[in-house]
């Protein structure tokens, strides 16, 4: 199947792009998830489930990138190799107060909208609509964790 311009120009920029976010967000799952399990915490069962709601829909969001990826001809990375070379979120294996996770996904979440938007600027200029509205709905879903997180914290 021959491809047109578009699909070409987008193959070599946003599926870099994109494999990148695959890998955040395949680390940030993993680190959620994570926490979900080793959480120690007064506020045990909230942050339980919250961890749990978010390490679900990252699962989704995973899958959505790397369709959107072979959709566009490119190869999806699909190996904890890869994803440690290519993204750019830290793994934690210290023993974390609750505080200190929610303040670990809080900012994984605020580095991830950031490469949203970046991904956003970068799509769109290429014309591909497909990419950025799914990037869009992406930083909604960070934002809005991000929030969810954050809320949890003392504000004193």
């Amino acid at each position: 199947m021959k491809r047109s311009f578009l699909e070409v120009k987008i193959h070599s920029e946003i599926v870099q792009i994109l494999s990148q976010q695959l890998a955040d967000t395949y680390l940030l799952y993993t680190k959620t998830q994570n926490f979900h399990w080793n959480i120690v915490d007064p506020r045990f069962y909230q942050l339980h489930k919250i961890f749990e709601e978010q390490y679900e829909e990252l699962a989704k969001a995973i899958d959505i990138i790397a369709e959107r990826i072979r959709m566009l001809g490119g190869r999806a990375p699909g190996t904890m190799h890869e994803f440690l070379n290519l993204g750019s979120i830290e793994e934690s294996t210290d023993i974390l107060t609750g505080n200190q996770m929610i303040k670990q996904l809080a900012e994984d979440h605020t580095f991830l909208a950031d490469s949203m938007r970046l991904g956003i600027v970068a799509s769109s200029k290429l014309g591909d609509e497909g990419t950025t509205d799914m990037m869009i709905n992406r930083l909604r879903s960070h934002e809005k964790n991000m929030w969810m997180l954050q809320s949890h914290l003392s504000h004193d």
